[in-house]
């Protein structure tokens, strides 16, 4: 009886292990279906792309980005280039205004004492526009670079 209970333990006992490997090859083979990419060639393709993105593009177009962000800085923040202020228009037109006065109080056309006058307040007026927009695009740069 002994023997008998030990061949059926050994037959027991070796059938469970085979389930058990079973079990555990299933458990691999659904392992692999869980791969995001369903082989390494797929895989390989995204690695290629990810490396091109960190070691070629990102350098080249950070360089980029970095010197033009630098160009817009130093013109918009450190006035890298001599550009006409609000007080140098503001001046003209109180210079304008009276030359204007002037020749209304003599009863002359403005244009018989300042021939430029009409040219001179256009270039004036679109200055104005221009430097507010110049306010509003360095607004924007401040927005966006302070968004990157």
């Amino acid at each position: 009886m002994n023997t008998k209970n030990t061949v059926f333990s050994k037959l027991f006992a070796k059938k469970e292990l085979s389930k058990m490997q079973l079990k555990k090859q299933k458990v691999a083979l659904g392992l692999v279906d869980e791969f995001t990419y369903t082989d390494a060639n797929g895989l390989q393709q995204e690695v290629d792309n990810l490396n091109y993105f960190t070691q070629e593009w990102f350098p080249e177009k950070f360089d980029q980005w970095f010197d033009l962000g630098r160009d817009i800085y130093s013109i918009y923040f450190q006035r890298g280039e001599a550009l006409i202020t609000q007080t140098d228009l503001d001046r003209d037109l109180d210079i304008l205004d009276k030359i204007l006065e002037s020749a209304n109080e003599l009863g002359l056309d403005v244009t018989q004492i300042y021939p430029d006058y009409n040219n001179h307040r256009e270039l004036v007026d679109q200055g104005i526009e221009d430097l507010a927009k110049f306010e509003e695009q360095k607004q924007e740069f401040l927005n966006e670079s302070k968004s990157v």
